[in-house]
């Protein structure tokens, strides 16, 4: 499978349209909006995803895209005066995965992070998210501690 991988910004508003149109169709599945962002409720709302998630500069998303259509996402936000980048919003199209794009984003994360020269990255994770924990785990983030609402932090230094 050819796939390229690209960077969009929630600010620019071509892309917003294609993310828009794309997270709609993803989240039809209420579990996996709550496995994406807890703090989200169904039905999709993209301009409450936004106002929570991308109203700062200091992000950037990275996606997959085949055939032009965006099938894998992923969020960073740099914080360089802490040297750390956090990770969210990790998200594979169902007919996608198992197939090695969560693990091309995160590994092109890190290699943004190691860039930037930051220490670490942070990320969080619902509990219930099996499969999320195994790839961050395989990726080298380590356990590191609970969020207020129960999630998992995990942690990779860099």
């Amino acid at each position: 499978m050819k796939v390229t991988l690209d960077t969009v910004f929630y600010s620019n508003s071509g892309d917003r349209k294609i993310l828009q149109a794309c997270l709609k169709s993803w989240f039809r599945n209420p579990k996996d909006l709550q496995f994406t962002d807890p703090r989200m409720s169904y039905p999709f709302d993209f301009r409450k995803w936004c106002a929570l998630s991308y109203a700062e500069e200091n992000i950037k998303t990275f996606v997959v895209k085949k055939d032009k259509w965006i099938v894998a996402h992923l969020s960073e936000k740099v914080i360089l005066e802490n040297k750390q980048a956090h990770l969210f919003h990790l998200f594979v199209d169902q007919e996608h995965r198992q197939l090695g794009l969560a693990k091309m984003l995160i590994d092109h994360a890190v290699e943004m992070a190691e860039k930037l020269k930051l220490s670490y990255i942070t990320l969080a994770v619902v509990h219930k998210n099996k499969r999320g924990i195994s790839i961050y785990k395989k990726a080298g983030f380590e356990e590191n501690g609970l969020t207020t609402n129960g999630n998992i932090k995990m942690k990779k230094k860099i």
